[in-house]
């Protein structure tokens, strides 16, 4: 079942770009979903995570576009 605190972060994430929200949501993943294959796109994203740098770090765009895809994954609607 789709976990509420994964949805709290990654809403989080869509409208707030910082590093605190996204390690909020990286934390999420490693406490509720470890090892799990469908968020790997997404942990990826969030240790690469740098909205201030460019290539090779993932930018705000890029971990909006990780996020709905996990959600999309995990086999919930993505609320933006």
């Amino acid at each position: 079942m789709f976990h509420e605190r994964f949805d709290e972060a990654a809403a989080r994430v869509l409208k707030d770009d910082s590093m605190d929200a996204a390690r909020s949501l990286e934390g999420v993943l490693l406490d509720d979903y470890p090892g799990d294959e469908r968020v790997e796109v997404l942990l990826e994203a969030l240790a690469l995570y740098n909205p201030s740098e460019g290539p090779p770090y993932v930018n705000a765009e890029g971990l909006r576009g990780a996020v709905r895809a996990a959600w999309s994954r995990l086999g919930a609607p993505a609320s933006e």
